[in-house]
């Protein structure tokens, strides 16, 4: 569960302080530097600044046509957050209200921006998760080509190499996604990137037309409305390019404007949503996840040298470099800055989830792609000069970088892929309702799809009572059964069990929040009731004692039988 409106601990509000120590260092070697003119401003001949494009253009919109075509052999790949929000969006366009009919904890934009997949996906009669899959690398692509757009207006100056090797770094890094491939940390930095080459070339005073400044603006205004603290991280760049220039005038440009507009317009639609909805949610769900957001926290000091300490390395390494090159360029410190606002929150959350480091990682990328450029201008060799700027050196190794690049990359892809075919295990959509598209691999199905076809039937309604959105997710998208609940997940279960178990709590707080628990358990009632699902899945451990409090298979589950036991889930068949 990614918990994206909990407010952070005043008292660590001050890790912040490292974005402006980073900016203030950068900005005093930046302005050392602009006293000798840097290579943001420095002129570039056009010609070469086309080819600069074409080439970082190319490799980059080939790195991304390759990532689109390996979705297209996992049709029926998703993971279980992904799956949830794209489930709830085709529950929404049924009629179904957020919050009443099904429960989530999150903010109704993330189910918004999964309907055009669910539309695609009936339209043309295409697995969801297949939909979902082109709807995310149709938007890396679309971004691509507006960070191109954007690009071309600084076609004179050394900016373009600069912001063309950046986009290398960002499609390269969105080629390698995979499990949080469509999160919405994803989604935001997608949507996001091209905004933040605009906002530098906006502070290099810049022209940009107003079109595609809009259009960025309009993109970068639903990846910010997403959560709230993607706001914080966006403004890290603006404060360094804010300190190297003490400008106000780059602050209300258009895409600034038609950001701010698309937030506007989100926030004015709550008043439109049915009060029930509302009320369920700022009544009920924000003030479990609130008294209970503990029960995902998870030590600091594991989140940072465990799993993602290269993360954290890296960008200690990509934010040392952007200090050193600041005197050439602003761009590595804003990435930078970008990157540590984005740690800052991943700290202060608590939780170890990979997708809370999605942001860090596409700037650590980003800003290394950029200061290996930057690193040619140090290095003792004379430039390609032959008549031209001084800048041809650097935008000539951008380019040659980006041709071998691209045939490197194009030899291990070949590679990696003739070694998953030799292993792949096909498996035959004809299976799920699909026989038209094919075959997909028994890999990407998850393994309570058996269970699911063996045992119950397209359209049947299955029940997860499971601590987490997995495996309920994506195993109801890939078998297409109904929701028989209005929990789409269990978290809330546990999630109430560990508020009233905690020993700080008041005692009036403590029977309310048992009264919710025991709501809960007899809206779950009230659905199996009314639904009657095919098959209940149970998870062992924490559910079993989370329910046997109240003996729920017993009292609430007479008619079902135990079916077999698969990953420490109990599956339960209905008697008839």
């Amino acid at each position: 569960m990614r918990l994206s409106w909990m407010p952070f601990a005043p008292s660590n509000i001050t890790l912040t302080s490292g974005v402006l120590s980073m900016a203030l260092a950068g900005d005093e070697i930046g302005r050392q530097g602009q006293a000798h003119g840097n290579i943001d401003d420095q002129p570039m001949a056009s010609d070469l600044s086309i080819t600069v494009l074409l080439a970082a253009g190319s490799l980059s919109l080939l790195m991304l046509i390759v990532s689109l075509r390996w979705w297209l052999v996992h049709p029926m790949l998703i993971f279980c957050d992904q799956g949830l929000f794209v489930h709830m969006a085709q529950l929404l366009l049924e009629g179904k209200v957020p919050y009443v009919d099904m429960f989530d904890v999150n903010p109704p934009l993330a189910i918004y921006i999964e309907i055009l997949p669910v539309l695609v996906s009936r339209l043309f009669h295409m697995p969801i998760p297949l939909s979902f899959s082109i709807y995310i690398s149709v938007l890396e692509l679309l971004s691509c080509c507006l960070v191109l757009w954007v690009l071309v207006a600084a076609r004179k100056y050394g900016a373009v190499v600069l912001g063309a090797s950046a986009l290398i770094g960002f499609a390269y890094f969105n080629q390698i996604q995979r499990m949080d491939f469509g999160q919405r940390e994803h989604i935001f930095c997608i949507v996001y990137a091209p905004f933040l080459l605009l906002r530098y070339l906006r502070w290099q005073n810049i022209a940009v037309g107003r079109w595609p400044s809009i259009a960025v603006g309009v993109l970068a205004g639903i990846g910010l409305a997403l959560k709230p603290h993607f706001m914080l991280m966006a403004c890290a760049p603006e404060i360094v390019w804010w300190l190297r220039s003490r400008q106000f005038k780059p602050f209300v440009a258009p895409e600034v404007l038609s950001a701010v507009a698309v937030i506007a317009v989100y926030l004015f639609h709550f008043i439109f949503l049915p009060r029930q909805e509302l009320q369920a949610f700022f009544n009920f769900v924000v003030p479990i996840y609130k008294e209970g957001y503990e029960y995902y926290v998870t030590s600091p000091i594991f989140n940072m040298a465990s799993f993602w300490r290269t993360d954290f390395l890296l960008l200690a390494l990509s934010s040392l470099l952007a200090v050193v090159l600041a005197r050439l360029s602003s761009l590595p410190l804003a990435i930078c800055a970008f990157s540590f606002m984005s740690a800052v929150v991943f700290v202060l959350a608590g939780q170890d989830w990979s997708c809370h480091m999605i942001a860090v990682r596409t700037g650590n990328t980003m800003a290394l792609a950029v200061e290996a450029a930057l690193l040619y201008q140090l290095l003792p060799l004379k430039a390609i000069g032959l008549g031209r700027p001084k800048l041809t050196g650097m935008a000539a190794s951008v380019v040659a970088a980006s041709v071998v690049g691209g045939g490197m990359y194009l030899n291990s892809v070949k590679l990696v892929e003739d070694e998953e075919f030799r292993n792949r295990q096909p498996y035959a959509l004809v299976q799920v309702g699909y026989p038209e598209w094919g075959m997909g691999s028994v890999d990407d199905m998850d393994g309570f799809v058996s269970s699911c076809l063996e045992h119950s039937s397209k359209g049947d309604a299955l029940l997860f009572i499971c601590a987490s959105m997995a495996p309920g997710y994506p195993v109801l998208l890939q078998t297409e059964r109904k929701p028989a609940s209005r929990f789409l997940h269990g978290m809330m279960l546990p999630i109430l069990s560990f508020i009233v178990d905690k020993p700080e709590l008041d005692a009036k707080a403590k029977e309310r929040f048992k009264g919710y628990k025991k709501q809960v358990i007899d809206w779950y009632t009230e659905d199996i009731q009314k639904n009657r699902p095919k098959l209940i899945f149970i998870q062992d451990n924490p559910m079993s004692w989370v329910l046997g409090d109240v003996d729920f298979i017993n009292t609430r589950m007479a008619n079902y039988k135990k079916l077999e036991e698969k990953g420490g889930i109990s599956i339960y068949q209905r008697n008839d």
